[in-house]
């Protein structure tokens, strides 16, 4: 009996230690991850790859044209594009929508970054890029991925210019990696 006390008393131990260890792991590593590699078509054929914006401050959103948040979001990325664009912004739309709507919309919302559209492939790019516990398929949806290519934030749901302004300024500020 006092053997068998001693083992479980060394495997509490020996958990208790490797419990503490990856805690001690998770706590240091940093909170990013590096983006997703992919390539789409936009809406005039061109294949972009999201390597083809390295050393850019990224917004990558995900929308569709029958959403209503993304309707009132899209004109404030607009605005970000045309105000923070000449400092190494680019935001990158994702239509998960029909590409003849996806156009017309972008016309009329004379939106002035590539939007690439695609229902299903655009819908398996932002699953990789949805942060666990966030139900899939949330629109609009937006990862913003730094200078380095690391996912820095992911917001579920409509931002708003100060939310953007706030998560954008301080990557904007860091100096532009050299290759």
């Amino acid at each position: 009996m006092n053997r068998i006390r001693r083992m479980a008393l060394g495997l509490g131990i020996l958990a208790v230690v490797v419990a503490g260890s990856v805690f001690v792991y998770q706590s240091a590593a940093p909170d990013t991850r590096h983006r997703s590699e992919f390539a789409l078509a936009d809406l005039d054929g061109t294949m972009r790859a999201i390597s083809d914006y390295d050393g850019q401050v990224i917004v990558l959103n995900f929308w569709a044209t029958w959403c209503g948040p993304c309707r009132k979001e899209i004109p404030m990325l607009v605005a970000a594009q045309k105000q923070w664009g000449n400092r190494g912004l680019q935001v990158i739309g994702i239509a998960i929508d029909d590409h003849a709507l996806s156009a017309d919309f972008a016309d009329r919302y004379t939106i002035n970054y590539p939007v690439l559209a695609a229902p299903i492939e655009g819908a398996r790019i932002q699953d990789r890029y949805t942060q666990p516990g966030t139900p899939a398929g949330v629109l609009p949806y937006t990862a913003i991925i730094d200078r380095h290519g690391q996912v820095v934030a992911q917001i579920a749901g409509a931002l708003t210019h100060d939310q953007l302004a706030t998560q954008i300024k301080p990557l904007l500020a860091e100096p532009t990696p050299t290759d």
